[in-house]
């Protein structure tokens, strides 16, 4: 066995294997590329403990890195599920949290048969692929008001490499021009609202993540067939005229658009002013890197929905890319709004129109 280090605990795995992007299925399944997600996570279960969360479910566990870190970072009286369906993982979940000596009940369960049984104030679902299959079961396993995360790794999907498998999968239409990572997450997030609305609950994104080959949700669940309704209104299309523009979605749009998706906002301002404040006290080995994120999240959190590539527009334009904060500047001189975002280092958010913006590259 090998022993991997994260935060304050340490992991047994079968084998360690630097996956690049999603890697390979196998029981006590570990992916690296997720620490600096898992440093998040740790965050935000302790924020939400503050608020009073008690109840906490690892739901598809694997080594149970997750739900270990939860239960030995987080401060407070919580209570945490280590769950995975797999026999293998099962044990290694069960050697792991003996090794350091964490308070929480390792469950060999199909996770949504536990949803049916228990309820829980938090649930994360991190599958391999899409997570289409759990998030039904979510709303028979949460309390009226409740907070979930979810993962996604079929990026490609949802960002419209397989228009038929995102329009069959998630119920929506992607469009591959530019910015399809935002596109991509907002037909998660829209999926995920509209599954909710069914369900009589309505769904706030708290911080939508995207990093390396997956997107990553933390959201916050609230029943009422009223609230559910109002949700709704959050969820519209995105198309291209000129320049990225929403409408509702009762006014559908005649040409590049996708959707229908979430138009509303990624990110709860509170919450990452408090995850930025978390971190000062944390000593993870990616903290520069998160804090670099954090940063973004908070600057693209006032900004209105979708990107512009700079690489784009210089070839739609045919001239030279100017330096990203020069474009970022000029715009903001011109009066209007525009920064970056966490989704490409290269690319800029901005109200103006694509009149003005093209006018900054020439």
């Amino acid at each position: 066995m090998e022993v991997v280090e994260e935060g304050k605990v340490k992991i047994f795995l079968e084998r360690f294997r630097k996956y690049k992007g999603p890697g390979k299925r196998e029981p006590g399944f570990y992916n690296p590329t997720l620490e600096i997600d898992r440093d998040i996570n740790v965050l935000f279960c302790q924020y939400i403990a503050n608020k009073g969360a008690k109840y906490f479910l690892d739901g598809l566990a694997s080594t149970g890195i997750r739900g270990i870190r939860i239960a030995k970072e987080v401060g407070g009286d919580i209570e945490v599920d280590i769950n995975d369906i797999n026999s293998k993982a099962h044990e290694l979940i069960k050697k792991n949290m003996r090794e350091n000596n964490v308070n929480a009940n390792a469950l060999n369960e199909n996770l949504c048969i536990l949803l049916h049984k228990k309820r829980y104030d938090y649930i994360d679902i991190d599958p391999y692929g899409s997570p289409i299959p759990f998030i039904p079961c979510i709303f028979k396993g949460i309390r009226r008001k409740a907070y979930a995360s979810i993962t996604a790794t079929d990026t490609a999907t949802l960002c419209g490499v397989y228009k038929k498998a995102c329009i069959r999968k998630y119920h929506a239409i992607p469009l591959r021009l530019q910015a399809v990572k935002e596109m991509g997450m907002r037909i998660l997030l829209g999926y995920i609202a509209k599954q909710s609305a069914s369900y009589d609950f309505a769904f706030k994104p708290m911080l939508s993540f995207s990093y390396s080959h997956f997107f990553r949700i933390y959201g916050y669940f609230e029943k009422g067939a009223r609230k559910a309704n109002e949700n709704i209104a959050k969820i519209g299309w995105i198309y291209w005229d000129n320049g990225w523009k929403v409408s509702k979605l009762d006014e559908l749009p005649t040409i590049n658009y996708a959707g229908p998706l979430w138009i509303g906002e990624l990110h709860d301002v509170e919450l990452v002013k408090k995850l930025k404040e978390y971190l000062e006290e944390r000593n993870f080995k990616r903290k520069k890197e998160l804090e670099k994120y954090i940063d973004l999240f908070l600057e693209e959190t006032e900004l209105p929905p979708m990107y512009y590539e700079s690489s784009y527009v210089a070839k739609d334009l045919k001239v030279k890319q100017p330096k990203l904060n020069k474009i970022i500047e000029k715009l903001k001189e011109e009066g209007f709004e525009a920064g970056r975002n966490h989704f490409d280092f290269n690319s800029f958010k901005t109200n103006a129109p694509y009149e003005k913006i093209k006018r900054v590259f020439v």
